[in-house]
């Protein structure tokens, strides 16, 4: 074995190592960080990577697990099943990014095959990304996200019909377009061929292999089936990529795909890093910089443009204002399979090296930045809400035309949420006879509950109109079981000024939240992360000969002293119930400080949090202490949880110094 094989792969590795660690810190996508490996070691960066074709061996295997994988996570019977609104909306997102990018890109002096196929490539979303950032918020769950989510898996089935289309593309105009026809067909042929392998042959084959119980007879024939298809698939002229989301597609109809897919999912992790990687050696530092303002004006051009398309594309879903934003901002990056179909594109002369330049650069910066694009989704939504938007979607953001069923006017319940939590709690209520109203941003569910009789009605509860239509003055208890943290501290604070009275309940899926709910007027917060472990230890302990008298009592006892300090804790942060909230621009935020933050080991005076941002902190929790009201003398520490107020409009500089500071 060549040593210097063996050598850059463990430069490949070892660079992964600090820059997922970095991008981890940062909460970027890994993805990004085997892009900076390789920017790193390529021949633009420091130049370890001496035979990059070595690197091309890998990250061609890459492609093929990548696409493989995905064949058979998203079989042609998935396809069949999904919703309408994704169909629709993914078919509008594709068809209107290819179009709109293709007119800017010709008026930008590019042939109309290169406009069409640029377009084609900033048609495509990252579903990995998009998943790590809803994974880290909790959100995936949610109608916006599980639509998101959708669009952006019909834009990854999408690449192999784009991929068939290249060839015909680049003999637009010239002799060369009967061959690329002859190519399409093919691949039709070929899609006819995966069908009745996956309705008779393959099946009856892996039964064969599978009777035998030998794992590793299963592995290899998996691994042979995917290299071979994609090998067949080459030889007649096709990509070796389609050939194998062909036999991922072939695997899917069969009920082995699912140990099939454990199977390869190692080696895809392992390979696609190396894909990325490699992608990363192309990018040039040197053109980058060159063309700072350019490549900048592009990124912010791209995410802007699908950000509209893509809350375009929703509409037909009906789905709220708040809903359409947050869809259109997490389409708004490039994803990982344009990066595959730029490799057919450069193969066939339909990206030149300078555009490849732009693109890469384009395309990493989407997907950086991503996490924060999504992120400002309420404050994205609070400024379109202030345009003169058309009436009928005014109308479908609040919904407050339509009335309760039965709505009560005094003693009842407000559920804020009607998932299986919100479910149990208003099947508790009926049972008991204690009204109730519900109010969902779930169109779909409004629809089908409202059948049934339920008391539901559709709107966004951080309007104080959509929770006075639900009579929250009046309520006894205001019940928040959504699962979007911020917006459930934003209902939180406005039903808590609506009613100071009321009791209100919410949920949450990590401890160090709940301070902020309390602080922000919540009675009670019932946290996930707590109540898992609670259960937890309650089944390990039924293992072993513990009377389930003192199990209970242990459970109980950690309930009440858990959530006893955190009330204790809230009730020396002054009450933000007396704060002055419906002032302008006022605002509330928990931050913690990170390690390495400019502002840890600072008094509150040398920080200048007051003098310079106008930001006050209320209190400062650390560990089990609480510094209420702290002095401009108080020094904030590293791992500190502060509860400060903003009379202003915010700075993005004061997030900033309770962020770890990055190595330049």
């Amino acid at each position: 074995m060549d040593a210097t094989f063996l050598e850059q792969i463990l430069i490949i590795f070892v660079l992964s190592i600090g820059a997922l660690a970095l991008c981890y810190r940062l909460k970027m996508p890994g993805i990004v960080a085997f892009f900076l490996t390789g920017v790193i070691a390529g021949p633009h960066g420091l130049g370890l990577i001496t035979n990059r074709a070595d690197v091309e061996i890998l990250a061609e295997l890459g492609i093929i697990f990548l696409l493989f994988t995905i064949g058979m996570e998203l079989s042609l019977k998935s396809l069949l099943e999904m919703k309408k609104g994704m169909l629709i909306g993914g078919v509008l997102q594709i068809g209107l990014t290819i179009g709109v990018v293709a007119v800017i890109a010709s008026a930008f002096g590019l042939a109309p095959p290169e406009a069409i196929f640029f377009g084609m490539l900033l048609a495509h979303t990252s579903t990995t990304v998009m998943l790590t950032v809803f994974q880290h918020r909790g959100e995936v769950d949610t109608p916006p996200v599980r639509l998101a989510l959708g669009i952006s898996v019909l834009q990854d089935l999408s690449t192999v019909p784009m991929i068939l289309l290249v060839p015909i593309l680049a003999g637009m105009g010239s002799a060369g377009v009967v061959p690329s026809l002859i190519n399409f067909g093919i691949g039709l042929a070929l899609l006819g061929v995966v069908t009745a392998s996956a309705l008779w042959i393959v099946p009856r084959l892996l039964y064969r292999v599978a009777s035998l119980r030998s794992r590793e007879l299963f592995m290899i024939t998996i691994i042979t089936l995917c290299l071979g298809t994609a090998w067949l698939t080459f030889r007649a002229g096709l990509s070796l990529a389609l050939g194998a989301f062909l036999a991922g597609l072939i695997i899917s109809e069969s009920e082995y795909s699912n140990a099939a897919l454990s199977t390869v999912i190692p080696f895809r992790d392992i390979f696609t890093s190396f894909f990325f990687v490699s992608m990363g050696m192309l990018l040039n530092i040197s053109f980058f910089a060159a063309h700072a303002p350019l490549i900048i004006a592009i990124i912010l051009g791209v995410i802007i443009i699908k950000a509209i398309i893509g809350a375009v594309a929703v509409l037909p879903a009906g789905v709220s204002l708040q809903n359409i934003v947050l869809t259109g901002l997490a389409i708004g990056q490039v994803g990982e399979f344009a990066f595959i179909l730029s490799r057919t594109g450069i193969e066939y002369g339909l990206l030149s090296p300078s555009l490849e330049q732009i693109f890469l650069a384009a395309s990493v910066g989407t997907m950086t930045v991503a996490p924060f694009v999504i992120g400002s989704a309420p404050g994205v939504t609070a400024i379109v809400r202030r345009l003169p938007l058309p009436k009928w979607l005014k109308e479908r953001d609040t919904s407050l035309e339509e009335t309760p069923v039965n709505g009560p006017e005094k003693g009842h319940i407000v559920i804020v949420g009607f998932g299986p939590m919100g479910r149990h709690v208003a099947d508790a209520a009926r049972s008991m006879g204690i009204p109730y109203v519900a109010i969902e941003l779930n169109p779909k569910t409004v629809r089908e509950e409202r059948k049934k009789g339920e008391p539901i009605f559709f709107g966004d509860a951080i309007h104080e109109g959509v929770l006075a239509h639900a009579g929250v003055e009046g309520a006894r208890v205001v019940v928040i079981t959504i699962p979007n943290a911020a917006t459930a501290r934003q209902v939180t604070a406005i039903a808590r000024k609506m009613n100071p009275e009321c009791a209100i309940i919410t949920r949450t899926r990590y401890m160090e939240d709940s301070l902020s709910f309390y602080a922000l007027g919540a009675d009670e917060v019932i946290c996930e992360e707590f109540e898992t472990a609670a259960e937890v230890l309650a089944r390990v302990l039924t293992k072993y000969p513990v009377p389930k008298a003192e199990i209970d009592r242990l459970v109980a006892t950690m309930r009440t002293e858990r959530y006893a300090m955190l009330r204790e804790a809230s009730e020396q942060v002054p009450s933000l119930r007396d704060v002055e909230l419906h002032l302008e621009n006022a605002r509330i935020a928990i931050v913690r400080v990170e390690d390495g933050a400019p502002i840890a080991g600072k008094t509150l005076a040398e920080t200048g949090l007051r003098k310079k941002y106008d930001v006050t902190v209320l209190a400062i929790r650390r560990g089990a202490e609480t510094l209420a009201a702290p002095d401009g003398g108080t020094v904030v520490e590293a791992g500190d949880l502060c509860i400060l107020i903003d009379a202003g409009m915010g700075n993005g500089e004061v997030s900033s110094l309770f962020r770890r500071r990055s190595a330049r």
